[in-house]
């Protein structure tokens, strides 16, 4: 994961909050209940974080390097913030101090709506981690926790002040985030959708080696995009409101929106076998900062199977007279898996500083450094690299090109795991 403004300003609040916390403690808190409502509030501040990622606003992809690194980064606290939930829950004290009124300072409600938002929140991150169960059910889920942060706001808001003054320094920090994803919460739900949705029919559906490419007619016009970014596609109708990210293959400028979808589970099979010219969809984006446009004239573009989508943008989006000088590497088990291999060094032959090289693993070719280095004219760490495939492929070669001293900032990925 890189190291974002995002992630700093994540951690500076949180840091804020601690320092706050800490040196403004009452006087009437022991070390106990000190540490323990500092454990609660870092959760409830990580899950605040997670809820304002939701959001998918521009200027949070713009913070965090795009909605992969901000889903990456949504996955980690909320993780994180069942860590420190438990922490806080099992280490808190369960009853008022001694000689404290509990008329004054009654825990309930907070007590009961802590407990219940506790055991939903586990129950939810179990889900949301477990690969094997359907997206169908995951996703609903998933949406549920904005229920659960209502009731962790709650549950600190109805707190007994001899565990959590409202209008302390560290007290003000909660408030003021809280409400902050309260907002959040809500746009995510009722406001997101309506405001990002574009409508499109569906007008032809072309079948590819283990890929299917859907072609979209825009009901008013094709939304600005940069090569390389990715959508949200929902299929209107029965058993097709489910929305699914993917890279947009067509270029900007293009009356028609192209998605090249490769079949990996029950949702892509259907598109392949079910799916017909005429229907309604909604596009809900771009998103995504796989920018190439960004990076030095000397550029490696590393591809494995699917992940060629964003390259294919890039490449019917050039210009002739491009001066950059760029090695397209694309790596496929064999030949006929290459998708648009044909149009790909037709566009290659056009622009001149542009050269493809096809690996086949079927053949005993890999994408790995080994073979960069023999095929290169330069040295490793004059490139940049911008890198799209399988997790384990991308990871061992950003790991292999480390080793060889090309520098972090220099070697850019497409993190596309949402779940």
């Amino acid at each position: 994961m890189s190291f974002k403004p995002g992630i700093l300003a994540i951690g500076a609040i949180i840091a804020v909050f601690i320092v706050s916390h800490i040196v403004f403690a009452p006087e009437d808190h022991d070390m106990r209940t000190t540490i323990t409502t500092m454990l609660g509030g870092i959760a409830f501040l990580l899950m605040t974080s997670s809820v304002v990622l939701s959001t998918r606003l521009s200027v949070l992809e713009d913070m965090f390097g795009g909605l992969d690194r901000m889903y990456q980064v949504h996955r980690v606290a909320g993780v994180s913030t069942a860590v420190f939930a438990l922490g806080h829950f099992f280490g808190v004290p369960k009853d008022l101090p001694t000689g404290v009124d509990p008329s004054l300072h009654p825990l309930v409600p907070s007590a009961p709506l802590g407990m219940f938002a506790l055991i939903v929140l586990v129950l939810g991150l179990f889900i949301a981690l477990n690969r094997k169960i359907r997206y169908s059910l995951w996703r609903p889920t998933h949406r549920s926790m904005v229920l659960v942060y209502l009731l962790v706001v709650g549950h600190f808001m109805t707190a007994p002040t001899i565990f959590f003054q409202k209008f302390s320094a560290s007290g003000t920090v909660l408030m003021i985030a809280g409400a902050m994803g309260v907002i959040s919460a809500f746009y995510s739900v009722f406001g997101m959708n309506r405001r990002t949705a574009q409508n499109f029919t569906i007008e032809s559906v072309n079948a590819l080696e283990r890929a299917t490419e859907v072609v979209l007619k825009p009901v008013d016009k094709v939304f600005d995009f940069k090569p390389g970014q990715f959508a949200f596609v929902e299929i209107e109708g029965k058993d097709w409101n489910e929305p699914h990210p993917f890279t947009i293959s067509s270029s900007p400028g293009e009356d028609r929106l192209r998605f090249t979808m490769k079949v990996l589970g029950d949702w892509t099979r259907k598109v392949r076998e079910k799916l017909k010219p005429g229907g309604k969809v909604q596009v809900r984006g771009p998103y995504g900062r796989f920018d190439y446009t960004k990076a030095g004239d000397k550029q490696i573009w590393l591809a494995g199977g699917i992940g060629i989508t964003p390259f294919l943008s890039k490449l019917r989006a050039m210009k002739e007279d491009d001066q950059r000088h760029i090695h397209l590497v694309y790596a496929v088990r064999e030949e006929n898996e290459a998708l648009f291999l044909g149009e790909l060094i037709r566009i290659c032959a056009k622009l001149q500083g542009v050269t493809i090289h096809p690996l086949y693993s079927d053949r005993g070719e890999f994408a790995r450094v080994k073979i960069m280095k023999e095929k290169l004219p330069d040295a490793l760490g004059t490139y940049d690299y911008f890198m799209c495939g399988p997790k384990p492929m991308i990871d061992a070669l950003r790991r292999d090109l480390k080793k060889e001293g090309v520098a972090l900032n220099r070697i850019h990925t497409e993190a596309f795991e949402f779940r």
